[in-house]
């Protein structure tokens, strides 16, 4: 296929998923989200008793079309079209671009990161809520963002350092041009569908006199971006020194997170200093944002396991479980199952008072069907689980291991999964929810062997068959590869191909027999591992 063909039919692509996405939305009698409406997390589609009046992400301007409108760009077929429509859009431009317009752009993104730093620490977007759609004059936004750090006194402060309008107007201005937000007269500045994606819902009075309660009961954007910006972005800048081969000693820390704020702690353990009060608390949050972009087939959906066909009492142990999110998902549908959930002992402790969930699922832990058990997962399993209204149990039916592995290098996730095996009867199973990153081109090889064993869902391309888009679509998934260099960054680990977590886990003793990804095609997929 010439260049030209390619383009065009990429341009197909573009149309083709267009009318996908329109003919959808005329059957709902619903109109397409616009960017210049704010977002509405459909999750947390009503407010909340935390939310004291103020939901994060639905203002008193949002109409119920708005709100289903919102939720129907989740739909699975809207997703796929919109996939498409990313994919083959950054390819196109990318392909008609000269290279040196590619390579400046692309070199200069660290000043877009810088811009969106500043725009989550500032306050802007919680601030700009305030004014509506008019928007608000730099001038005005600038006294405010003084107000809210400085207090109400900002004016008359003291060798406080001031904010210049001027400057402010040229970062919002980088920001409005890549359509972040809108200038909507010259110096006058409005939140719209992807800045408003970060709002707090905190008032600016709220903001000013308790800081540190910015990313109480929110959707996580405001922490993710926050985090990102900032622990993430200072530990990449490292990345080129920590990686290449040197003579100077100081490269040999573990991770660039290490080189950047000079310290031999863990990521997770550095958090936990004292002084580092305020970054956890905005990890925390800005981690549960994964929600959000990871898709929705729960790990209770019988694609991933037929739990149904469990006996009655059947046990499942939540490696790494937290304080029961996942157990409590999956204990709801199917009374036949006990989940213990197993984290170290910090967690264990705070978890009973964590219940997010409520008195919802009270009977839940009152029977004992949800229980909570200290274990590291780096030692030893215990030789048989003592399982509340059941007793001593020596095999589990499944272990479930949620988000844990990305967090390690091979050779500790290898430690992890060889004491689960170890523990395992013969029809114990390994239930895995990872990412599976697809490689950027076609892998026939690859193909074969999952054809052979029964994974080829996984490893066939995500473009449409005879596609010029690249089978992992491309931009469409990028931000999931950024994310694994995230975890290099900061754990020197990382997210993993299908055969990267099939080599893990035959080393640890188990075989992967199944794997799906969450749908719409995205990078995250739940594996199934027997005893090998």
């Amino acid at each position: 296929m010439t260049t030209l063909a390619n383009l065009r039919s990429l341009h197909s692509t573009i149309g083709a998923a267009l009318d996908d996405i329109e003919r959808i939305y005329r059957t709902c009698n619903l109109d397409f989200p616009s960017l210049d409406t704010p977002f509405y997390d459909h999750q947390r589609a009503e407010p909340t008793a935390a939310d004291n009046g103020s939901h994060p992400l639905k203002s008193n301007e949002g109409s119920k079309q708005e709100i289903e409108a919102e939720k129907l760009s989740r739909a699975p077929d809207v997703v796929n079209a919109v996939n498409l429509i990313v994919a083959a859009c950054g390819q196109l431009a990318t392909s008609v671009q000269l290279p040196f317009y590619v390579l400046a752009e692309s070199v200069h993104l660290g000043h877009i990161t810088a811009a969106l730093s500043f725009l989550e620490a500032s306050h802007t977007v919680d601030i700009l809520r305030e004014a509506g759609s008019q928007g608000m004059h730099v001038v005005e936004l600038a006294r405010k963002i003084e107000e809210v750090h400085l207090g109400k006194d900002a004016t008359s402060a003291t060798g406080a350092r001031r904010l210049d309008p001027a400057k402010l107007s040229h970062i919002l201005r980088l920001l409005a041009t890549i359509h972040w937000m809108r200038e909507v007269k010259p110096d006058v500045f409005a939140n719209n569908r992807i800045s408003s994606a970060i709002d707090s819902g905190k008032s600016s009075a709220e903001l000013r006199d308790s800081p540190e309660s910015k990313y109480q009961n929110t959707n996580g954007g405001a922490a993710f971006i926050g985090m990102s910006t900032d622990d993430v972005f200072r530990s990449i800048t490292y990345l080129r020194e920590w990686l290449l081969p040197s003579k100077d000693d100081r490269t040999d820390a573990a991770t660039p997170f290490n080189l950047a704020f000079n310290t031999e702690e863990g990521y997770y353990s550095w958090l936990e200093r004292p002084e580092n009060a305020g970054r956890l608390a905005r990890a925390s949050c800005g981690m549960g944002v994964a929600r959000i972009v990871e898709g929705g087939l729960s790990i209770a959906d019988k694609s991933v396991y037929p739990w149904d066909t469990l006996p009655q009492n059947a046990v499942v142990v939540d490696v790494g479980g937290g304080i029961g999110s996942v157990s409590v998902r999956l204990a709801e549908p199917y009374p036949n199952l006990r989940l213990i959930v197993q984290d170290l002992q910090k967690t264990i402790a705070l978890a009973p008072k964590a219940r997010i969930w409520g008195s919802k699922h009270k009977e839940l832990f009152d029977s004992g069907r949800v229980s909570y058990q200290v274990q590291d997962f780096f030692q030893p399993q215990p030789p048989t689980l003592n399982v509340p209204g059941v007793g001593a149990v020596q095999y589990p039916a499944a272990y479930i291991i949620t988000r844990v592995l990305h967090n390690w290098p091979d050779a500790q996730c290898i430690e992890i999964l060889k004491n689960l095996r170890a523990a395992a009867g013969p029809d114990t199973k390994l239930i895995i929810h990872e990412m599976i990153l697809p490689l950027a081109c076609e892998d026939p090889s690859a193909e074969d062997a999952a054809r052979e064993t029964g994974l080829s869902d996984v490893t066939s391309s995500l473009a449409p068959k005879d596609s010029p888009l690249l089978p992992n679509l491309g931009k469409a998934t990028a931000g999931q590869y950024q994310f694994d260099l995230t975890m290099m960054t900061l754990m020197n680990s990382k997210e993993r191909t299908l055969k990267e977590m099939c080599e893990l886990t035959k080393t640890a003793g188990w075989r992967i027999v199944k794997a799906a990804r969450v749908p719409p095609p995205v990078t995250w997929g739940w594996m199934v591992a027997v005893p090998n």
